[in-house]
């Protein structure tokens, strides 16, 4: 991996964007996190609003071959691939196929959006460029795409989990292979259950991926009981960062997710900040891959709250309501001061849940502290999910 760094250090020395920024040259990780800049969302968003994308103008010897349009706050921003780019995605997608055993001869239904959702034509173009017949049906109709899905024999599906089960109780035949985005997956034992109940030998794959960062990870077969999503670490270098302070995170703590691309092109991302929630973990290899993140992305860095002594982040809490009968999943953490000093921790839980030591149990693996109290809530008011009142009763 410090070979493929130093290799990416080298090329973006002179980079317009990185000029000055970088090192041509690190010692190991810990050098190349103090000597690199962290990069956020923000900034990228500013340079490609720039005529011609500012810094990240292509050279005319390496034109973009596709550009997606991905939404960004406020702004729809281009991402920018080459010729190469694709051919280098598509040959690590084309890896975990084969490991996956998809190939000539399997049909592939992709029921991913095609407008502006980038993983349509991802999944498309990496399935095409390994000889598999696919079907670009795109998300809804399900009636219809179960009947196409028969009539072409699908042995492969793409798309929402969700909508797969409609499309399994439509009749759609059970793939053989079933690779699932667009929302909590593994990370959601009951829609997981419900997925595996409907598809009982299929191979299952969860996948995380960003836009600007095209693929970022997958599940591996082979990796036994393991649950989560193994990093594509030929396209990029992972680490984990307290959202805070910047700095780089042991393995196995939760914090944000950075990213650094090792070998695209156009419009190359070090030290990228995802805003996005995980765990890193390193395993024995899989299929060549020994970055594992085993709960994939369970929330987004966002209003942290500091909460007997522990950071907790807002966002992270949607994980615990995952699944539970009865709550809706909105839910609302109301702090407060004990009478003798400390923290009061009180999370309110919209719907009916009818098992509220479960919400108990699964808040305190999440958070890594107990909640003093969960209250059931018919609706909760407005959309915040922190309400902190230790500076009226301090």
């Amino acid at each position: 991996m410090l070979d493929r760094l130093n290799a990416q250090l080298e090329r973006l020395h002179a980079h317009p964007f990185y000029a000055g920024r970088l090192p041509r040259k690190v010692a190991n990780a810990a050098e190349f996190a103090e000597r690199v800049p962290l990069m956020s969302r923000a900034q990228l968003v500013a340079e490609m609003a720039k005529p011609g994308y500012g810094a990240f103008a292509p050279a005319p010897s390496t034109p973009p071959v596709r550009v997606h349009l991905t939404p960004m706050g406020a702004s729809l921003v281009p991402i920018l691939h080459s010729a190469t780019d694709l051919r280098t995605i598509e040959a690590a997608c084309g890896q975990h196929l084969d490991a996956c055993g998809i190939g000539p001869g399997d049909v592939c239904m992709v029921t991913f959006g095609y407008h502006l959702f980038v993983a349509g034509l991802f999944y498309q173009s990496q399935m095409e460029a390994r000889g598999v017949a696919c079907i670009p049906h795109g998300p809804g109709e399900t009636e219809r795409a179960a009947q196409v899905a028969r009539q072409c024999g699908v042995t492969v599906l793409a798309g929402n989990p969700s909508h797969a089960l409609k499309l399994i109780e439509a009749g759609c035949p059970i793939p053989r292979v079933f690779f699932a985005g667009g929302e909590a997956f593994s990370g959601n034992a009951e829609l997981y259950a419900r997925v595996r109940a409907a598809m009982p030998d299929t191979l299952l794959i969860d996948s995380y991926s960003l836009s600007e960062c095209l693929p970022v990870a997958r599940t591996f077969p082979g990796d036994g009981d393991r649950k989560g999503v193994h990093v594509f670490d030929e396209l990029l270098y992972a680490e984990v960062i307290d959202p805070d302070s910047g700095a780089v995170l042991p393995d196995g703590e939760r914090g944000e997710l950075v990213l650094t691309h090792l070998k695209k092109e156009l419009q190359p991302l070090v030290r990228y900040r995802t805003g996005d929630l995980t765990v890193l973990e390193r395993t024995p290899p899989v299929h060549g891959r020994t970055v594992s993140l085993p709960r994939v992305v369970f929330g987004r860095v966002d209003s942290m709250v500091k909460v007997k002594g522990v950071k907790v982040y807002p966002s992270e809490l949607k994980t615990v309501l995952l699944g539970v009968p009865g709550a809706t999943g909105a839910y609302r953490l109301v702090l407060s001061r004990k009478a003798h000093g400390g923290d009061h921790l009180t999370l309110l839980v919209e719907g009916a849940p009818n098992d509220l030591q479960a919400v108990a149990e699964r808040f305190k693996r999440q958070t890594l502290i107990h909640a003093d109290a969960i209250e059931v809530v018919e609706k909760l008011d407005g959309p915040a999910l922190v309400e902190d009142n230790r500076r009226e009763t301090a």
